[in-house]
């Protein structure tokens, strides 16, 4: 599969997901007009930014998440990242998808990657995503995580 062709099934896993989390609506059917993936240098990280809405993943973790939720169906993944949207609160994540994409940019230790009201950055320590709206986000490393 080409790079434009997995992007573009990520970014409809993405979407369908959106509508399951509580995510913001994009407007109608067409594809959504601000989107990025990118990892961290490590590549253990995988991020979207998608229609207001961060999301890191994590592949390998030293932490556990708390229990699943019972609005968490069994059918799908529980914890494996973080998400905050523009307006809301932070969340673990409830997915059957991934933001890790093996194909998708580095964002280097330092640089920041912002698409209207979010904002990632990358750093030796973990990537943080906030929304400069509310200031609410989250922090995510191999060894621990914090929404706030």
């Amino acid at each position: 599969m080409t790079v434009a062709g997995h992007r573009a099934r990520r970014l409809a896993a993405l979407g369908a997901v959106g509508a399951c989390l509580a995510l913001p609506a994009s407007g109608g059917a067409s594809a959504p007009s601000h989107s990025t993936f990118f990892e961290s240098p490590s590549r253990n990280i995988g991020c979207v930014i998608l229609d207001g809405t961060a999301r890191c993943d994590i592949a390998k973790r030293s932490w556990t998440p708390p229990p699943r939720p019972s609005s968490c169906p069994s059918e799908v993944d529980y914890g494996q990242g973080l998400t905050v949207s523009r307006t809301g609160a932070p969340a673990l994540v409830c997915a059957g998808d991934t933001a890790l994409d093996p194909n998708a940019p580095i964002l280097a230790y330092g640089q920041l990657e912002t698409i209207g009201v979010m904002r990632c950055a990358s750093t030796l320590a973990g990537m943080t995503c906030r929304s400069t709206r509310t200031g609410h986000g989250f922090f995510v490393s191999r060894q621990r995580y914090s929404l706030f």
